[in-house]
């Protein structure tokens, strides 16, 4: 039976985003279904924090720094094995065949995605090359979202049976106790504030929640996620409503959702986007973009914006349009489901 090798690269990871999530759900479900199969989790020999499985198991190979651990140690072990090699983290480790995830398409339809000269001269470009090379040399390709996987077939001339949709899903909220202790410290008051999470690349979109905190002064606005993708940003030029928190955990973060008047996602481009689907579990009403994948995954249950719209934006309107309750949402995905798509694909991938 042919050993399958997933690429751990997202446990050496400086931060926890949505590529990691799903990394980290997503096993955490298929380990329970992998009794009959040989699969084994690689990471660089210098992870020291592991996950616990059951039947998955954990091999720590190669020392080099992560970007180029993906591209030499891990294709290396995976061809010493003559395994099946799953990505789910976007990696792209040229030289071996497998399942590659891509999660979504914004180098190649987001023009901020690379900044600066050398970005947007050489990195954006060899890693468009990368991507190409190792999709077509795929096995088999997943992503999280139809909207993502009309994108993939189209950009890359993937024929669409080769890509199976794994969506994200919101179950992990539960598990995650509540710290109100971030409510008290920026002295916040129950369903008075509007939440947004995310980092603050360009396509996130930043300047609608700006515009927004402009024309509702009277209203509070609380900015969560990495501060690390925005060289030479000053807070201080921002209006005084909003409130920027930086990085935040799971608990403080869930305490928010659970709190906010609405939560707010104005991107101009997402691949699925949890965020909104961790607020409705929340009970929270959500604000999100009417672009990409978001109708098709939030479809009746959010309240739509236009990205691009600027100027009047008036929240009290925005928040009274009808909306259906999001229990047919919140059903439709859970990562249980989506590890049996996983898992189903692996076993026809197997020779």
């Amino acid at each position: 039976m042919q050993k399958v090798v997933i690429n751990g690269d997202y446990l050496a990871f400086n931060t926890f985003a949505g590529v990691s999530r799903f990394a980290t759900e997503i096993l955490a479900e298929l380990d329970l279904m992998v009794k009959d199969l040989k699969v084994e989790l690689l990471t660089p020999e210098y992870v020291e924090s592991l996950p616990k499985f059951k039947n998955i198991k954990i091999v720590k190979f190669g020392q080099q720094p992560i970007l180029k651990w993906k591209n030499t140690a891990l294709p290396q072990y995976v061809k010493k094995q003559e395994a099946l090699l799953v990505d789910l983290t976007q990696a792209f480790p040229f030289g071996v065949k497998g399942i590659t995830c891509v999660h979504d398409c914004i180098p190649e339809l987001v023009s901020t995605a690379y900044s600066g000269v050398f970005g947007k001269l050489v990195k954006k470009p060899l890693k468009l090359i990368q991507r190409r090379a190792v999709i077509k040399n795929s096995v088999a390709v997943i992503t999280v979202s139809e909207f993502s996987k009309k994108d993939i077939a189209r950009l890359y001339h993937v024929n669409p049976e080769k890509i199976t949709v794994v969506g994200n899903a919101w179950q992990h909220i539960e598990k995650t106790a509540y710290d109100d202790a971030i409510i008290n410290k920026y002295n916040l008051e129950t369903k008075k504030f509007y939440f947004s999470l995310g980092s603050r690349v360009e396509h996130k979109n930043l300047k609608w929640i700006v515009s927004a905190a402009l024309q509702n002064p009277e209203s509070v606005f609380v900015v969560s996620g990495e501060n690390s993708y925005s060289k030479g940003f000053d807070e201080s030029q921002f209006p005084k409503n909003i409130i920027f928190t930086g990085y935040i955990s799971d608990g403080e973060i869930r305490s928010l959702m659970a709190n906010c008047k609405a939560f707010i996602l104005p991107s101009i481009y997402e691949g699925f986007g949890i965020p909104p689907m961790e607020a409705l579990a929340e009970n929270a009403q959500i604000i999100v973009s009417d672009t990409s994948c978001l109708p098709e995954i939030y479809s009746k249950s959010a309240h739509y914006i236009d990205p691009y719209q600027l100027e009047n934006i008036d929240l009290d309107k925005i928040l009274a349009e009808h909306v259906e309750d999001p229990e047919a949402v919140l059903n439709k995905y859970s990562w249980e489901k989506s590890a049996k798509t996983l898992y189903s694909l692996i076993c026809r991938c197997m020779r």
